[in-house]
């Protein structure tokens, strides 16, 4: 019994503190952990900066939609669905602006680095300095909107919340 009690500290401590390390790396080693699946749009890999900057006291996040000019049918709905997010955001409502941006516009032609990230009818948030930072594929099904939106909507509540700390 005596012989046991002098190990007690020492097996706690390599429990409390060596397993969970062991178990992480574990963890990473077998690919059980996947990065980033907090957000559900696209990081974009470049900077894009798809619009103008906003003053110093405008803080808002901007939702843009990149209009498909061949766009028939459910795609001329998705302004009312950007107006669905924005209002699900609540209190935060005015904290995002909403925007749409032609396709055909010259910039997106002859813009190679625009044309290999994002394409025409996607939704990009923007920040208030004009970077795009992510993108989401608009689906071509309805009855996937509101799945969507939530999706878009999660994204941008935690957005928020990140700049309201920075602030």
């Amino acid at each position: 019994m005596k012989k046991w009690a002098r190990w007690k500290v020492p097996a706690a401590f390599v429990l409390v503190i060596l397993l969970p390390v062991l178990l992480a790396a574990l963890t990473l080693s077998q690919g059980w952990y996947e990065a980033g699946t907090r957000s559900k749009g696209h990081w974009l890999s470049q900077e894009i900066y798809l619009l103008q900057p906003l003053p110093a006291h405008q803080s808002q996040w901007r939702l843009v939609y990149l209009e498909d000019s061949g766009c028939e049918g459910e795609c001329r709905q998705v302004p009312v669905l950007m107006q669905r997010i924005q209002s699900a955001l609540g209190r935060n409502l005015d904290k995002l602006a909403l925007v749409q941006l032609n396709s055909d516009a010259p910039s997106f032609e002859t813009n190679a680095k625009l044309a290999t990230e994002i394409k025409a009818g996607d939704l990009m948030l923007v920040d208030p300095q004009g970077l795009a930072i992510l993108r989401y594929q608009v689906p071509t099904n309805t009855a996937q909107w509101p799945l969507f939106g939530k999706a878009v909507l999660s994204d941008l509540q935690q957005l928020l919340k990140y700049q309201r700390g920075v602030q």
